[in-house]
């Protein structure tokens, strides 16, 4: 199964993937979530993996919004990655050279007091990946530029660390989602499931207080509810809500059912759940 995602090669989704069992010949990088999903889309590669959410920040949107917006493709496993990260420089330079800080914004907020504390006038850039910042600033050679990733990726594009476990919390994990067209999907209940899906409620927001009753009424413990933008407008949005179970478990196959009837929600994905009994991978 060739594998497309968000890389390039030493991100945090590449070390994903192999949590999902994929072969490393069997992955390929592209530079952007989106990307990741139109390849999938086009058939260009079987599967995907992008970035979902994290312990810190919460979703993770542009994955969120990139794959809420259609109904063609399914998650169908999941994986969580203990996230570390660190500050590196090109040889020539050093922490106090420091003027500008290459990142991923989810990595940015997740380092914001070690950088308030340690780089308060450092200007922060934004990059596709906490990898793909490592490989451009190694690629510039300015001595003023540091990049902050995993240390694996930072060593792997020859950077020297100056600062690490530059993370506000120790205990970061992120949550990394595989997704397929549904024609690939496959998979009964393992007894440990979620199940995902989208109720687009703009200009409906008064029934969302009912949405989740059909939850509550049926015992099906919700796990996640996130509002996105409807699209149809400010003040209008769509809901992601996420819950344990599987779509062929009775009470969820209840609700479901109910929530597309009354509201034409659409199922993400019904798939096995990464939790407590399911370590996570170190970065």
């Amino acid at each position: 199964m060739s594998v497309a995602y968000l890389g390039p090669q030493g991100s945090f989704t590449e070390a994903a993937v192999r949590g999902l069992g994929v072969p490393r010949a069997a992955a390929v990088p592209y530079p952007t979530v989106r990307q990741v999903l139109d390849a999938v889309r086009r058939g260009t590669q079987q599967a995907g993996v992008v970035p979902w959410e994290n312990s810190v920040e919460g979703a993770v949107t542009e994955s969120v919004d990139a794959l809420t917006g259609g109904r063609d493709l399914v998650i169908v496993a999941e994986t969580l990655l203990r996230v570390e990260f660190a500050l590196a420089v090109v040889p020539a330079g050093s922490l106090a050279s420091v003027r500008q800080v290459v990142t991923h914004p989810v990595a940015h907020a997740q380092c914001r007091a070690w950088l308030g504390a340690h780089l308060p006038r450092a200007e922060v850039v934004s990059a596709t990946s906490t990898a793909q910042a490592a490989r451009d600033v190694a690629a510039a050679g300015a001595a003023h530029r540091a990049a902050i990733a995993a240390p694996d990726a930072l060593r792997r594009y020859g950077l020297d660390i100056v600062a690490q476990g530059i993370g506000d919390r120790t205990d970061a994990v992120t949550r990394f989602v595989r997704v397929s067209r549904p024609v690939a999907a496959t998979g009964g209940p393992t007894g440990a499931d979620r199940t995902s899906l989208v109720v687009p409620l703009a200009g409906q927001m008064q029934h969302l207080h009912a949405v989740l009753e059909e939850f509550t009424r049926r015992g099906v413990r919700l796990t996640a509810v996130l509002s996105r933008p409807g699209g149809f407008g400010l003040g209008t949005y769509s809901f992601l809500l996420e819950c344990e179970g599987h779509l062929d478990d009775a009470p969820v196959r209840t609700v479901v059912d109910a929530l597309v009837r009354r509201h034409a929600a659409f199922v993400l994905g019904s798939y096995p759940r990464a939790g407590a009994d399911r370590p996570a991978l170190t970065g």
